[in-house]
């Protein structure tokens, strides 16, 4: 059986990626042309979504470990969609520490994909 490794997501859970190339996931994040955003929850963790054109990735961390990794690829139209979400999702469920500051994290990664979109078109 071949796996099909897709999204970051997936080459974490396959063990391609190693645990010290998240280290700084910011840097990783620019290197694999992606926005980065961090929603800080209730139990510890926190959630960081990755995000480009094509997928989105939503890591479960603590202390710089990644706990649980789920990703997807879609048409860029979905993906900001599935990244609203994400946050939505984790504001309903009371798992945010700050639900305020959890919306505003939406509409920067929304504002941040959207100039980097940009960018690319008139480039």
């Amino acid at each position: 059986m071949v796996l099909k490794l897709n999204t970051i997501a997936d080459k974490i859970r396959a063990n391609k990626i190693k645990p010290e190339d998240l280290k700084n996931l910011r840097r990783f994040a620019r290197r694999n042309d992606m926005c980065i955003s961090s929603i800080p929850l209730k139990d510890g963790t926190a959630a960081k979504i990755l995000s480009n054109d094509k997928e989105y990735d939503c890591l479960i961390m603590k202390n710089g470990k990644v706990l649980t990794a789920r990703g997807a690829k879609d048409n860029p139209v979905n993906i900001m969609g599935m990244v609203d979400n994400i946050i939505t999702h984790l504001i309903k469920r009371d798992r945010v520490v700050d639900p305020k500051q959890a919306h505003l994290d939406s509409l920067k990664a929304i504002n941040d994909y959207i100039d980097k979109f940009e960018k690319e078109m008139f480039d």
